[in-house]
């Protein structure tokens, strides 16, 4: 299947996959390869437009998050400041619409890790115990994570990780994590937390990323670095709730740009 999706200001394909969200993809010149699920995405970038060649047209569009009006989001978010700036930087981010299940066990490899590493272990992991899907493999559900046992998962470098991720397939198999969709986020933050290796941080960006709870803000060390002149050493759990205080239901949103502006070193 194919679908062209005309170039605007508010969406960069580049941006929306290289900001820290996701970690199943490749990009050589202008052509990205998206893989999410079962799924397969080839895109290409044109001056005035992308074209993506898939298996499933419906699905990429939503995942890619089309249907979203960022421009109204990114006006409400202006505070003539560092937030103003980092939109600026970063106006093409989308956050994804992935998989819970997708991004618990991709956050868990993520922990103390880079980006390069992370997409290798992973890859391992889909080759490993995913389905083929003739060229490429599909994310395992938890019962093939389950089933690999620890000892897998140290074999393809998840090192301290590999616990993490073996224990909370345990807990997650034969769990339909559609049904949490329907939590309050605060009491879904617990069931995650509640899972083998998932700390506040980790909670929130599948929050974020999983199940597109925008009233959350992932800190992690570039966070921490853009607020510590205004919050000194304060603890994340406890900036994380200041600046969903803050920042009320566009937090999800306004973290992202934060985090690609800062990482980027751009201020």
């Amino acid at each position: 299947m194919r679908f062209e999706v005309e170039k605007t200001p508010t969406f960069s394909l580049t941006q929306t996959l290289n900001c820290g969200q996701v970690f199943r993809y490749t990009e050589e010149g202008d052509t990205s390869v998206i893989l999410a699920g079962a799924h397969r995405a080839e895109a290409r970038e044109f001056a005035d437009r992308y074209e993506f060649d898939c298996d499933d047209s419906e699905f990429f569009k939503k995942y890619l998050d089309f249907d979203t009006n960022y421009g109204i989001i990114q006006l409400k978010a202006q505070d003539k400041g560092v937030v103003s700036a980092a939109i600026e930087f970063g106006k093409g981010i989308h956050i994804l619409r992935q998989s819970p299940l997708e991004t618990i066990f991709s956050f868990l490899v993520s922990q103390n890790n880079h980006i390069p590493r992370i997409k290798g272990i992973i890859e391992r992991i889909c080759t490993a115990l995913g389905r083929d899907m003739g060229g490429y493999h599909a994310f395992p559900e938890a019962e093939a994570f389950a089933d690999a046992g620890t000892e897998f998962f140290r074999s393809v470098g998840a090192g301290y990780r590999a616990e993490y991720l073996s224990r909370t397939a345990e807990q997650l198999s034969g769990v339909d994590l559609t049904l949490w969709n329907a939590l309050p986020t605060d009491e879904l933050r617990e069931r995650l937390v509640a899972l083998h290796g998932v700390g506040r941080k980790v909670a929130d960006c599948v929050l974020l990323f999983g199940f597109n709870r925008f009233d959350v803000f992932p800190v992690d060390t570039w966070i921490r670095k853009v607020f510590a002149p205004e919050y000194g050493d304060m603890p994340a759990d406890r900036l994380a709730k200041e600046l969903v205080r803050r920042y009320g239901e566009d937090s999800g949103f306004v973290q992202q740009w934060l985090f690609y502006y800062k990482r980027e070193e751009k201020f």
